[in-house]
């Protein structure tokens, strides 16, 4: 202690710095909590769970389902992409005319192999092996 500062002043700065990193401890956590702003993460399906019915994909288009995009590229023919545009994430639109579109910014898919046709995305969409056992689209 300095010989002139009085009794109890580094015990009250002490309090008062630990309250002030209270305060920033406490304010970055609720950032870091903000739900608000935060993109869920898409739903996982079981391994053994259907993905889709067969009969809901339009030969030459598809579908947007918990994240993912189902396709019938030709009749018979079922592929499953990751909905997440590789650009930014967000989740591109069920396909007219065999081309599925991000809906910021324009990225254009071929359903027939998921690669980029056009836009600011750095590459296609990441494909998931499925199977159809009857008339369900499954995970392989």
């Amino acid at each position: 202690m300095a010989i002139n500062e009085e009794p109890g002043l580094c015990a009250h700065r002490r309090v008062l710095l630990a309250g002030l990193g209270g305060i920033g401890a406490a304010t970055l956590l609720a950032a870091c909590g903000d739900h608000a702003t935060a993109q869920p993460a898409a739903p996982t399906q079981s391994a053994a769970g259907p993905l889709a019915d067969t009969n809901d994909v339009p030969v030459g288009g598809g579908i947007v389902s918990n994240g993912l995009l189902i396709v019938q590229p030709e009749s018979g023919t079922f592929k499953v992409y990751d909905a997440a545009c590789p650009h930014k994430g967000i989740l591109v639109a069920a396909p007219q005319n065999g081309v599925a579109t991000c809906p910021a910014h324009a990225s254009t898919f071929s359903i027939k192999d998921g690669s980029r046709i056009s836009g600011p995305t750095p590459t296609g969409l990441k494909e998931i092996t499925v199977k159809v056992d009857g008339t369900k689209i499954l995970k392989a």
